[in-house]
């Protein structure tokens, strides 16, 4: 992922100059998805992938959400419960409908009166947060989670689609960000998309940048039910992608999934190259060597750091050449390791 950002970077085009055409890793989005994009908003970023978590995990997950705003629920019942007869009392007395006082102030001392002024504060102080701050989470809740689970249910593979927060996306300049913009892409989008931040299940990866669209999830599986009938979308469609949309060239996608498939091929056949070269030379076992000994480092704390990775390979040079291998040669030879590794 990070290999391709990096190489559309050195493709942009000076400000100036009209917006270019779709530079890879963006290209058109296909017509297979028109049916979902047009129900996705043209002014914000899109993140695709599939939700491989087990349904009883993905139902144990729901349970906190469900009892948090239930309790909330009750709470709010629970004061407009206490508070029925009282509010409506004070606004009568205010507004002079009614004679009764609701607080006899004439008789009572200043501590008193100051007293009776402290707890309605309060008391009106927390009903106005419970009012205006928690009672929108339920409202969302079952407009939003309440609603997708029940449409969609607990699947085995579930299609989760991330909204970007308008705080930052709508701060983007339209139709150019993704070619000028690399800081965006690599401070906003590329972390949101990692193999280890999809690991987690969809719900578990609304942040301070992404929330999910619900109604997207919603349409996305719609789709994807009607292929029973001939119709509808492959649930394929929604493996890993980027959609941003453009006014020159509409919707645009970027295939994170099968990017990551291609380069891990890449990786695969290097080392596979890797083996037999030293296993042509006698030395099969200095491969296995190599291989604990990158796993090993690379598990350490703090990462595999720059750092980590020239010690690594100049411990990697020690152990070669203390069995006869030029080891500078023969990573010269072998094509090095791409995405990682490089000599000192």
């Amino acid at each position: 992922m990070t290999k391709t950002t990096r190489r559309a970077v050195k493709n942009k085009q000076p400000s100036s100059k009209p917006a270019p055409k779709p530079l890879n890793p963006f290209v058109p989005a296909p017509s297979t998805l028109r049916p979902f994009l047009d129900v996705l908003s043209p002014n914000e970023i899109y993140l695709a992938h599939i939700d491989k978590e087990e349904p009883s995990f993905k139902k144990q997950l729901f349970i906190v959400p469900i009892l948090l705003n239930t309790t909330i629920i009750l709470a709010i019942a629970y004061r407009f419960y206490n508070g029925i007869h009282v509010y409506p009392e004070i606004l009568a007395s205010a507004l002079g409908i009614s004679s009764v006082p609701t607080a006899d102030f004439s008789s009572g001392s200043w501590q008193q009166i100051a007293g009776v002024i402290l707890r309605r504060a309060i008391t009106f102080s927390i009903d106005y947060f419970l009012i205006t701050l928690f009672l929108p989470w339920p409202i969302r809740f079952l407009r939003g989670p309440i609603y997708w689970r029940r449409k969609v249910g607990f699947r085995q593979r579930e299609i989760v689609i991330r909204q970007s927060r308008k705080p930052w996306s709508s701060k983007l300049a339209r139709n150019s960000w993704i070619y000028d913009d690399q800081k965006t892409v690599d401070d906003k989008v590329v972390p949101a998309i990692t193999p280890q931040r999809l690991m987690k299940s969809g719900y578990l990866l609304i942040d301070a940048d992404w929330d999910l669209d619900y109604n997207a999830m919603v349409r996305a599986h719609e789709l994807v039910d009607l292929t029973a009938k001939g119709q509808g979308v492959q649930l394929d469609e929604f493996r890993t992608a980027v959609l941003v949309n453009t006014d020159e060239d509409g919707w645009l996608l970027w295939r994170v999934a099968d990017e990551e498939t291609t380069e891990r091929g890449d990786q695969r056949d290097q080392l596979f190259a890797f083996r037999q070269r030293l296993a042509s030379m006698g030395k099969e076992d200095l491969f296995f060597r190599w291989v604990e000994l990158v796993q090993y480092e690379s598990t350490q704390p703090g990462g595999f750091t720059p750092e980590r990775q020239r010690s690594t390979m100049l411990q990697a040079k020690e152990m070669f050449e203390a069995q006869g291998v030029d080891f500078s040669r023969f990573w010269q030879e072998v094509g090095g390791m791409e995405g990682g590794l490089e000599l000192p």
